[in-house]
């Protein structure tokens, strides 16, 4: 079966088996890095609010062997888990002093998501963007984020600018932030490799969407404190950087040359953060992206 026939059959088997109490649409959504999939939203006379199901990654298990009523029961199940929440309820999310407390940033490449940026609100940072996102927790489904649109903004009747702020208030407190030896990270994964050069990872509690860390003063003042040095950033994905002390980092051009070869080769493109080197002084308190020379083409 085709990818559209899959699509169009699992449309039509999810409407009949929820009934007419429950309107399912399909509608394309881009998501980070101008990654576009299809997602299937559900909406219910409950005025419940489900996530959006996607169907790309059901297709590659339909692929791998998995039959058609395994795949419609899986949507069903995951729609019916999500709307035994309270936290999906529609009017909450109408309600942008209910949302505001879990409002969160994240960071993305700027030039890679011209047209999802032209839907979003947003902040300049560097060669990227601070987006604002809703985040959400269930015990049944885990976790969830919601991204923040322009569109919602219209609805809450509140200001772009004031989202962002929100945003940016809330992300420390929510998601606190982690910084800490690389070689301590690879503990608790159970490898023990002594660093040649002391690196240190920058990311939050969760480890999800941790690289917005670095959009905050505080915590680059308190990091090049620690470090007594300037440091470079090194983007590793929208989850987290690397930090490694001015003194003892390698080459811009070799770093440079290291975050484009893990980009291509071990982040998946809606991760990807960016290709550029970021260097603060500690003494001027100031973050900059480098431009340097490298022997492997890529997109900053």
């Amino acid at each position: 079966m085709k990818y559209e026939e899959f699509v169009g059959y699992v449309q039509t088997k999810i409407e009949e088996k929820l009934g007419e109490e429950v309107r399912v649409e399909l509608h394309q959504v881009i998501k980070n890095n101008s990654v576009e999939l299809d997602g299937l939203s559900f909406y219910g006379k409950d005025n419940h609010m489900a996530p959006t199901i996607y169907l790309n990654d059901l297709y590659a298990e339909y692929e791998d062997g998995k039959t058609m009523p395994e795949i419609v029961d899986k949507i069903v199940s995951l729609y019916q888990n999500a709307v035994t929440t309270e936290n999906f309820r529609a009017e909450d999310y109408l309600d942008f002093e209910k949302v505001k407390e879990h409002l969160a940033c994240k960071l993305i490449n700027r030039k890679k998501n011209e047209k999802l940026l032209r839907e979003v609100p947003y902040q300049d940072f560097l060669n990227l963007a601070v987006v604002a996102y809703y985040k959400v927790e269930d015990e049944i489904i885990g976790k969830a984020t919601i991204l923040v649109r322009k569109s919602h903004c219209k609805s809450w009747g509140v200001e772009e600018e004031e989202v962002i702020r929100c945003a940016r208030e809330n992300t420390q407190k929510i998601l606190p932030v982690k910084f800490l030896g690389i070689g301590t990270m690879l503990e608790t994964y159970g490898y023990h490799q002594e660093a040649t050069i002391p690196m240190y990872i920058l990311t939050n509690e969760e480890n999800y969407f941790g690289a917005s860390a670095m959009i905050f003063d505080s915590v680059l003042e308190k990091i090049g404190k620690a470090l007594k040095d300037d440091f470079w950033i090194l983007p590793s994905s929208i989850h987290e950087c690397i930090i490694i002390p001015a003194g003892c980092a390698m080459p811009p051009d070799e770093m440079t040359d290291l975050v484009k070869e893990v980009n291509q080769k071990e982040v998946s493109v809606e991760e990807y953060l960016s290709d550029q080197i970021y260097y603060y002084q500690t003494a001027m308190h100031r973050l900059a992206g480098v431009e340097v020379c490298s022997t492997t083409e890529g997109e900053s």
